[in-house]
Formats: C-alpha cells, sequence, structure tokens
C-alpha cells in the first residue's frame, strides 16, 4: 500500500513537473509569437502540453478580457478552464501581449486589475441603469449624462453644456474635441440613443437633431446601448443603418467604450475605432488649402518664437509665395496669443477679398463685431485705442492676411493714406500688426517713399526643415494605422519630390492615402510613390504650387535654365539672349528677385540654384518646354508697356 502511495505521489510530482516545465515553454512560445526574446528548453513531453496550451489560448485570453471589462480585475476564480499551475503564466502572457491596455499584474496573487477600475465600475453601473430606464427620458437624461462626464473626461473633450439638446429618443451633448490627428471637425455631437434596437426612424431624427445643434460638419460620435446589436436584423443594428447616410456617424457601444476606458492612450484607441468604420479619405488629415490646423502645424519653431516674444515692441511681415504656410502660421500666432492675453485684444481679419479702405472698415465691424460701426479711420483708430485701455494699456495685436491688393489700391488711389495710419498707430503703441502678403508687400517694405519702409521686421517664408517634413509624413500616418513599406525610402523620396515644400509634403501624402483606400488597404509601398510621382496631375499641381503667381518672364527664366545645376546672372541674361527675349537688366533684376521671393531660387555668393531639385525633372517630364516658351513669349509681349522689351 505505502508502495503505491509513493509511486501515485511520483507520479504526481513528475506531472506537476511537466506542467510546470510546460508553463515555461508556452510562455516562451507566447514571448516568442508576440515579438519578445526568448529559449526554449523544454523536452517532448513539455513541448505536447505547450502545443495544447496554445491551442486553448484564445479561449483563456477571452475569459480574461470579459473579466476585466466586466468587473474590472480577474483571479483564479475567472480561469476555471485554465490548469492552476498555468494560472500566472496566462495572466502574464495576457498583460504582455496587451501593453496598451492600462493594466497591473499582481503575480503573488496571481491577479490583473484595471489601472482604473473604479472608473470601469462607475461607468458599468452607469450603463446597466441607462438600458434599465430607455422609458423614462428624465431618468436616462441624467444617468446619460453623468456617462458623457466621464468619456469627455477620459478623453480630454471640452462639454459645451449650453448646447446639449433633447430631440424625441435622441440625447445630443456638443463638444469640442483635442487636436486628434484625424480630419474631425473641433466641435461635433456625442449622441445616445434611448433605444434597445436601432430604427431607421433614428436616422432621420440624427439628421434633424444635428441641424438643432447647428453642425455645420458632417461627423458625429452615436452612442449604441445596445452591447449585441450583431445579432439583430440589420435594419435594427445602428451601425448598419448609418453606412448609407451622407453623415460620418461612428457608432459605440458599450464594448467600444469599455476598450476607451481600459486604454493606456484613450484618445488613440477612439481613433482605432473611428478608423474600423470610415473610409481612409474621410479622415485623411492632410491640408492642401486653406490653413491647416492645429493638429497638422509643423515646424516653423523660430518663426513663432520671434513674432510672440517681439510683438508688443514691433511689428511684423511675413512674406513668401502661394501655400507657403503664411496662412497657418497667422493662424498659430492667432491661437498662441489668445492663450496669454485676452482674445478681444487680438484682432485677425482676411483681406483677400478686401480692396479698398472702405471694404476694410465694413469688414472689420462685421468680423471684429464692432459697435458702433467703424465707417472712418478715425473711427478704427478709436476702436483700437478703446481696445488697448481695456488691455492693461497693453498694444492690440491687429493680423491682416493677404494684404497685397488691399496694399496696392490705397497706394494707387490713397497715397498710402490707410497703411499711414497703420504706421502712425504702431508708432504710438497704440497697436502692433502682423501682415501677410507678396509681392507687392515685399517691394513696400523696401520702397523709401512707401509708409511701410522701415515699419516691420520681415520674415520671408521659405520650405521646412527635414525633421519637420517628416514629422508631416509619419505622425498623421501612424494616427491612422497607415503603415509604409521600405519606410525610410518612401520618405526619403517624399522629402526630395518635394524639397520640404509643406504643401507639396501635404500633397504627396494625400494622394498616397488616396492610392492605399483604392487598394482596400492600409499599407503604402514604393509602388504607390513610383505612380504619384509620375502622374499628370502630380505634374500639374507642382508647377503651380511652385510658380504660383510668378510673372511669364520669371517662369521662362526657369524653363531655359532647368538643366542647370548653378547659374550666374550673367548665365541668365546669356540664355534670355540665346533664345531671343530681349530683357532690360531693371527687368531681369526684378524677376529674379521675385525668384527668390517665391523661394524657387536661392541664392550661393554671385550664383543662383533650384530650391527644389525635382524641379528640372518635373519639367522635362511634363513639359513640351518649346511651346510653352512661344506661350509664354506671347504673354510677355501682352503685359510689357510699349518698348519695355523688345522680342527678337
Amino acid at each position: 500500500m505505502g508502495g503505491a502511495l509513493n509511486e501515485r505521489g511520483l507520479w504526481g510530482v513528475i506531472g506537476a513537473v511537466a506542467i510546470a516545465v510546460a508553463a515555461i515553454a508556452w510562455i516562451v512560445i507566447g514571448r516568442r509569437r508576440s515579438g519578445a526574446k526568448g529559449r526554449a528548453g523544454a523536452g517532448p513531453v513539455s513541448n505536447l502540453a505547450a502545443s495544447s496550451a496554445e491551442d486553448r489560448w484564445p479561449a483563456w485570453e477571452t475569459s480574461i478580457r470579459n473579466a476585466l471589462m466586466q468587473h474590472g480585475w480577474v483571479d483564479e476564480y475567472f480561469l476555471s478552464s485554465v490548469p492552476p499551475p498555468l494560472w500566472v503564466a496566462t495572466m502574464r502572457r495576457y498583460v504582455e501581449e496587451h501593453p496598451e491596455d492600462a493594466l497591473v499584474f499582481y503575480d503573488s496573487l496571481p491577479r490583473i486589475e484595471l489601472v482604473n477600475r473604479l472608473r470601469m465600475k462607475t461607468f458599468l453601473h452607469s450603463w446597466k441603469a441607462a438600458w434599465e430606464l430607455v422609458d423614462a427620458e428624465e431618468n436616462f437624461h441624467s444617468v446619460v449624462s453623468n456617462i458623457a462626464t466621464q468619456l469627455f473626461d477620459i478623453l480630454g473633450f471640452v462639454h459645451v453644456p449650453e448646447e446639449q439638446r433633447t430631440y424625441r429618443r435622441l440625447h445630443g451633448f456638443v463638444v469640442r474635441a483635442p487636436a486628434l490627428r484625424l480630419k474631425v471637425p473641433p466641435r461635433f455631437p456625442v449622441v445616445f440613443v434611448r433605444r434597445h434596437e436601432g430604427s431607421p426612424e433614428d436616422l432621420t431624427d440624427l439628421h434633424s437633431l444635428m441641424s438643432i445643434l447647428s453642425m455645420t460638419s458632417y461627423f458625429a460620435l452615436i452612442i449604441d446601448l445596445n452591447d449585441f446589436a450583431v445579432h439583430l436584423d440589420p435594419r435594427k443594428n445602428l451601425k448598419n443603418l448609418v453606412r448609407d447616410t451622407i453623415h460620418d456617424f461612428i457608432v459605440l457601444n458599450g464594448n467600444d467604450l469599455r476598450q476607451i476606458i481600459i486604454a493606456r492612450d484613450p484618445g488613440k484607441r477612439l481613433v482605432e475605432i473611428v478608423l474600423q468604420q470610415v473610409d481612409l479619405t474621410v479622415v485623411s488629415p492632410y491640408v492642401t488649402s486653406g490653413p491647416v490646423p492645429a493638429n497638422m502645424f509643423f515646424g516653423r519653431d523660430h518663426e513663432l518664437k520671434t513674432i510672440t516674444r517681439k510683438i508688443n515692441d514691433t511689428s511684423f511681415a511675413l512674406i513668401g509665395g502661394r501655400k507657403i504656410g503664411k496662412t497657418s502660421i497667422l493662424a498659430k500666432v492667432y491661437r498662441l496669443l489668445s492663450e496669454s492675453v485676452a482674445r478681444s485684444s487680438i484682432l485677425y481679419l482676411d483681406c483677400q477679398s478686401v480692396k479698398t479702405p472702405e471694404a476694410f472698415f465694413e469688414a472689420a465691424t462685421t468680423i471684429w463685431r464692432v459697435h458702433p460701426l467703424i465707417r472712418s479711420a478715425e473711427d478704427f483708430r478709436r476702436y483700437v485705442v478703446y481696445q488697448r485701455e481695456e488691455n492693461a494699456d497693453e498694444p492690440v495685436v491687429v493680423l491682416l492676411d493677404e494684404v497685397d491688393a488691399l496694399l496696392s489700391y490705397d497706394l494707387e488711389h490713397g497715397d498710402g493714406t490707410l497703411f499711414g495710419l497703420f504706421r502712425a498707430m504702431s508708432q504710438e503703441r497704440h497697436c502692433r500688426f502682423v501682415f501677410c502678403g507678396e509681392r507687392v508687400l515685399h517691394n513696400q517694405l523696401h520702397a523709401a517713399h512707401s509708409p511701410l519702409f522701415n515699419f516691420c521686421d520681415v520674415i520671408h517664408l521659405g520650405y521646412l526643415r527635414e525633421h519637420a517634413a517628416r514629422r508631416i509624413i509619419l505622425e498623421p500616418m501612424q494616427a491612422m494605422g497607415v503603415s509604409i513599406q521600405d519606410q525610410e525610402e518612401v520618405v526619403y523620396e517624399i522629402i526630395n519630390l518635394s524639397s520640404c515644400h509643406p504643401n507639396l509634403v501635404q500633397y504627396l501624402c494625400q494622394q498616397l492615402i488616396l492610392e492605399a483606400n483604392a487598394r482596400h488597404t492600409r499599407q503604402i509601398t514604393p509602388a504607390d510613390l513610383n505612380k504619384v510621382r509620375h502622374s499628370s496631375s502630380f505634374h500639374e499641381y507642382f508647377l503651380e504650387v511652385t510658380w504660383g503667381n510668378t510673372s511669364a518672364l520669371e517662369q521662362v527664366i526657369t524653363l531655359l535654365i532647368a538643366d542647370r545645376e548653378k547659374v550666374s546672372f550673367g548665365d541668365i541674361q546669356e540664355e534670355l539672349t540665346q533664345h531671343g527675349f530681349a530683357v532690360p537688366q531693371e527687368a531681369l533684376e526684378a524677376a529674379i528677385a521675385g525668384l527668390r521671393l517665391y523661394s524657387i531660387l536661392l541664392k550661393e555668393g554671385q550664383q543662383y540654384r533650384f530650391a527644389s531639385g525635382a524641379f528640372p525633372e518635373v519639367v522635362q517630364e511634363s513639359q513640351e518646354v518649346d511651346v510653352l516658351l512661344t506661350s509664354l513669349r506671347h504673354q510677355m509681349g501682352e503685359q510689357a508697356a510699349p518698348g519695355y522689351w523688345g522680342l527678337s
């Protein structure tokens, strides 16, 4: 009997050892599969046991996840299907394979807990109450208000309580979102649907609620109470119902909200959920027209520091070509200054469509909400002085974008009266100005007779530094979950093609997103970039951005020297003469100055080279140079004053 017991005990020990060794082997296998380093040293018995554990791992993983979602913690009680010797190994592996979840593992217990366990407990209680109160509107609203507050706190959203609305069975809360690196509006609604099942009627109501809330965008987060809608009739599944709407409705159920609660980075988790429901092109944040939003502004640190630190003492002029980022910098300056001083003492006006002083005063009255109306220079002075006094006698900052047309009109019809007023008010320390413009502003800053002469510190905007361009390429891609095959090669080629022109970088990235989206994948390949770089649409866009508002003569010069690495002033003169362009020296000097203004040519000593190394390649691949030169020759003849330049 004793021998039998000893034998039975011996086999028990052997079995326990085998299971323990199997646990070690199994967790090593798990680490290898998840990318961790390890070395297996188990024999046939342990490998067999480890293989069995590996087969059962998905079920164990699901058990742990469900327990965390429902209770906020896991111990051996929830692992009844796991052999006791594998409890620690199973929990450890789960934590290692879910690094993006905020988990704490106590191997001595053993036990896994959510870092935000109490937050999950509060949510689960409220979520259950919301389900039970769908027929009690007032009580339901109170409960979902608590859920909304918790959700907004987790995600960093700012609730706008005065804009919340209840419409039929919809409870809408308007939020201002942080700078998620997606094309998501800064203000959008989060809507709880007071039903157990969705209905086509809800879509009509959602459209109505968007109008009631004065939403100009099509984006909203819709909260569905049914965690098992996948088992419903498709006509009652909200995720199915919203697919055919014009709005970008993102449906979140309780499982999605739990995933957000347990995440180390809740904002990133929300982005992942959003990207599961929408087309990449819908949320791609790359911008090719207009100012970039705050979440897509990269670089320009030196310019921003210079302006924000010195604006109380001097005015500035931002000079640069089309799409180089002038308006984006002005918007960034506005945001930075608004954080430190009263918003009313920072005045912004887009002057692109403002051509006359009268139009300027009218636009200022409307945009700045001035009362009484500004009708004259004296009214403008009085208003600014009042704002300065309200701001503890600190100068008011006036940001004026695209001033070329207004400045040109003022010089031709008013002898510079309006800009003379600006200069006087700045000298009297009532205000400081930041002007944005191109050729006219640049010329007047250097003209001795101009009211702008020696008025402003000048900042010339060129291309970005490579580090900023790399961030534009990589950070939004990572936020969208888009990978890049041969990443360094692709990034290098984008930088080479764009020469770090901010708008061209954004354009190339957006085109690559379109290529990946067309293949229904989230991976960009070198072949995608090769297709884009040789496309006629890229060539046209590249030349449109590079040439911008250049004159016919300036374009002629770039075409004639496209195959030259460096040229001198004399080389350019010689090329023009050889091709039959008789251009006065003064006109040629102005043209070269214009090409430098638009960051097309860079001066190095006494020679010039293209700022964009891709320019010659694009010209040669996309243009019939002789035909284009003939067309430009005719334009020059039509634009030139009689006798200004001879055409042979």
